[in-house]
């Protein structure tokens, strides 16, 4: 087994490599702060072994210190061996909990990451073929002969407590395939799962049922945004009501205020920043959170405050989710209690860009915008198809309209292969914006392309 000490070895000699590259170079852990969007506390951490942060920090350092891609291999070791003693010591975890349990699918990601372009792949394919054989417990709802699914018997309270566990690994990797390929994959199998868990539910006792409460909680929050972004948002709207009255149900305050988050999101996206910003606020002092999941309130705050007007209550929620996530990269692997592991700092940054362009800052926001996605985690292409068509209004906004075709061009690529209804709607404002009758080639295609794309694709 990899112990603690391997690990922490690992991340102080990554914090050597650093240090030894940037005093070489002569520069400064203020300069190299301000040039990589960090600070100069972080860059201090890190060269001294206490914190890692995300690969996009290192990716930048890579780049801007000419490391040829040393520092960012180093990045990606020190994840693979973390991650390894992660999964160790949940894997030890659950053996002591629910006794040697044969598995029925992969086990999940001990810190939430993933190497951009590599073994995420093969979970995602892994969670498709659950999906498309109709998922490993999909019974049939009512069989004449009596014949009952594994794990329950004729009498309540015959289900193997095994099973809230097998749910529960089988939602993380819904959810890598969700990001990668978007929710038309993913859809069916959340509402045909969640069905089954629901009597499954019904038929346990005590903590059993209990355990089946949340779980159940935690499929119809899932259930609600993949309907968002297939862009039904009446099954959003009920998915997440019933994600809220499952997590209060099942004593759930931590999934309750994470429910509350994504109404707030849902808020947003009507363009509601008042009741964006009150539920996100509610929301973050509803339970002690995680650092990310607070961070998540914080964002949702930002966005309202941005589609108010008001920019300094804006930025400062930003920075204070800033604090908060550098403060979760120093810890390494997440707390077992975190919900919002997508909640990265380029997730952050995406959204402090659209904060930007929703305040008429949109010199700043195409600044911010490029550079996160100039190092998108490959593993989250939704998101990426929502910040290009972000930053493809920002260019339409800045009168930059070459620019605002290709880049949407980019997005709708994206957009088409991911089924993303959220970044369609943002690509037709873009759409809408953009001259009908121009020289621009980039701004011809875009537009060809995206009649095409509406007209043909089903989203």
């Amino acid at each position: 087994m990899i112990g603690p000490q391997q690990v922490q070895d690992a991340k102080r000699a990554l914090g050597v490599k650093l240090a030894g590259r940037r005093n070489a170079l002569g520069v400064t852990q203020a300069d190299l702060a301000a040039r990589v969007h960090s600070t100069r506390s972080t860059v201090a951490g890190v060269e001294r072994g206490h914190q890692v942060v995300d690969r996009v920090f290192w990716q930048r350092c890579d780049g801007l210190l000419g490391s040829g891609g040393e520092l960012l291999a180093g990045y990606d070791e020190y994840r693979r061996l973390k991650r390894r003693h992660d999964e160790e010591r949940i894997e030890a975890g659950q053996r002591a909990r629910w006794g040697e349990v044969e598995r029925v699918v992969p086990p999940p990601r001990g810190d939430g990451s993933t190497v951009a372009g590599q073994e995420s792949a093969a979970d995602a394919q892994a969670a498709c073929r659950v999906a498309t054989s109709g998922g490993l417990t999909a019974w049939p709802a009512d069989r004449p002969d009596g014949w009952s699914p594994p794990g329950m018997g004729y009498a309540p309270g015959a289900v193997d407590p095994v099973l809230a566990l097998h749910w529960t690994e089988m939602l993380r990797l819904l959810a890598v395939s969700h990001n990668m390929f978007g929710s038309r994959q993913v859809y069916d199998v959340v509402c045909r799962e969640s069905a089954v868990i629901r009597r499954y539910r019904h038929e346990a006792i005590e903590d059993v049922k209990s355990r089946l409460l949340a779980v159940e909680a935690r499929w119809a929050e899932f259930g609600s945004w993949t309907a968002d972004n297939l862009g039904d948002a009446t099954a959003a709207t009920h998915w997440l009501d019933q994600a809220l009255g499952l997590a209060r149900k099942a004593g759930d305050k931590r999934l309750a205020a994470y429910v509350l988050m994504r109404q707030a999101q849902q808020a947003a996206d009507r363009l509601d920043g008042v009741q964006a910003a009150a539920l996100a606020a509610t929301a973050e002092t509803l339970v002690s959170l995680t650092d990310r999941d607070r961070a998540l309130c914080l964002i949702r705050q930002a966005q309202g405050h941005a589609l108010r007007g008001d920019g300094t209550r804006s930025l400062a929620a930003i920075n204070a989710a800033h604090r908060l996530i550098d403060r979760a990269a120093d810890v390494g692997a997440d707390d077992a209690d975190t919900i919002g592991r997508h909640c990265t700092l380029a997730y952050l940054r995406a959204y402090e860009g659209y904060c930007l362009l929703r305040l008429g800052q949109v010199d700043a926001a195409a600044r911010t915008l490029e550079e996160v996605l100039s190092g998108w985690p490959a593993d989250y292409r939704q998101d990426e198809a929502l910040t290009r068509a972000w930053l493809a209004l920002t260019h339409v906004a800045a009168g930059q309209l070459a620019e605002a075709g290709a880049e949407g061009s980019r997005a709708l690529a994206l957009t088409a292969a991911t089924s993303s209804a959220r970044a369609m709607r943002t690509l037709n404002q873009v759409y809408a914006r953009l001259p009908g009758r121009t020289a621009s080639v980039e701004v011809a295609g875009f537009r060809s392309a995206f009649s095409l794309v509406a007209s043909t694709v089903r989203l």
